[in-house]
């Protein structure tokens, strides 16, 4: 009974949406096994090795374990289960500001747990997204429902702030804000807030950001400012998108690719288009877009479902987008991963869960009524 139930949920998914995220997953883990069995990969990526894509590969499998689970759940346990998962993430991510905390290029975001790092933050933003939908679809008046919105964005980014993770800051309050914004919020609200705008970046500047944020900022205006330092990340990214030409160098010295750091991470992408050239990089801007388009809400999308859909739509897109363009070096580095692609156990099994609430939205129609 329980295997027809997930069969005949499964069946109703959207089978495009599902074959694009396991098209990209296996080409993630085909470039991150390149990767450790190369020569050259000590150099790129700091020790990326064979166990490191095999931990990649488990944390996909994982990741399908936990969407076929969401299937089976269906949407109103999911709804039951909201408040627990943002409670949960956010608690794991207060962890790591104790000594269970592990520190990653001054950002201490990851968590030790029995020999397994973890980067909740990449979870609490699951969490999030399932308590917005929740507090956003809910009958209450929208003064409080916003409150409320607000108090749990807040809170959240508060933590990732403190564990001085920029880059997942800026994508969870993006989320936020595209899940507000699909509230239907006041255009007056919106133009106030485009209007202060300007003076709250400033602030940010002065007050929030260091030096070696600041010149990030300023090497994606112009890497040429410091081409041998922070700089040279970006740089060398464009060249190698450029060397890998049309076609790509698969099967060519696989010593003569370009030095890019950090290729299993943010950088992934570069190493893509030494390999499968722009034609690869075309497939995969390709089945990214598929499935950002299909996780976009709908008109026919109603009370929690929607706001999931809004809440991942915007999670999907505007990482693939600033990674892309980090890469292109119209953004600075920091620290956003390719969704789906680049390394990162966290990341790939929440992106999966993402996917797994996503097609809850077919399966939780109401069926008419036997009459007997």
């Amino acid at each position: 009974m329980l295997y027809n139930k997930l069969y005949t949920r499964f069946c109703k998914a959207d089978t495009v949406l599902i074959l694009c995220c396991m098209g990209l997953c296996g080409l993630s883990l085909y470039l991150l096994y390149t990767l450790a069995v190369s020569n050259f990969s000590h150099m790129l990526t700091s020790g990326f090795t064979r166990r490191s894509a095999m931990i990649q590969a488990v944390a996909v499998l994982i990741g399908l374990i936990a969407f076929l689970a969401i299937l089976l759940l269906g949407e109103r346990t999911i709804k039951r289960l909201s408040p627990a998962a943002f409670a949960a993430s956010l608690g794991l991510c207060l962890l790591t500001l104790t000594p269970l905390g592990v520190t990653v290029d001054d950002d201490r975001a990851w968590l030790s747990l029995f020999g397994v790092t973890i980067q909740p933050s990449e979870l609490l933003k699951i969490g999030f997204i399932m308590l917005s939908a929740l507090i956003l679809s809910s009958p209450i008046r929208k003064r409080a429902k916003y409150l409320l919105f607000w108090a749990c964005a807040l809170s959240g980014g508060a933590v990732i702030f403190l564990q001085r993770d920029m880059g997942t800051l800026l994508i969870f309050m993006l989320t936020a804000l595209g899940m507000f914004f699909c509230a239907g919020t006041s255009k007056r609200l919106w133009a106030i807030t485009i209007l202060l705008s300007p003076a709250f970046m400033y602030g940010v500047w002065r007050l929030l950001l260091n030096s070696d944020q600041k010149a990030r900022i300023m090497s994606a205006l112009d890497p040429a400012l410091d081409p041998y330092g922070v700089g040279y990340q970006q740089l060398s990214a464009k060249n190698a998108i450029a060397g890998g030409g049309f076609t790509g160098r698969l099967f060519e010295n696989r010593g003569d690719l370009i030095y890019v750091s950090s290729a299993q991470n943010d950088f992934i992408l570069s190493f893509a288009a030494q390999l499968f050239g722009t034609a690869g990089l075309f497939l995969i801007c390709i089945l990214l877009s598929i499935i950002i388009i299909r996780s976009a809400p709908r008109k026919d999308d109603e009370g929690y479902i929607y706001y999931i859909k809004s809440g991942v739509f915007t999670l999907i897109a505007t990482q693939a987008a600033i990674n892309t363009m980090m890469n292109l070096s119209v953004f600075p580095v920091v620290g956003i991963p390719l969704p789906f692609v680049s390394a990162g156990g966290t990341a790939a099994a929440a992106m999966l869960c993402a996917l797994g609430l996503v097609s809850l939205a077919p399966q939780e129609k109401a069926l008419p009524e036997r009459v007997i």
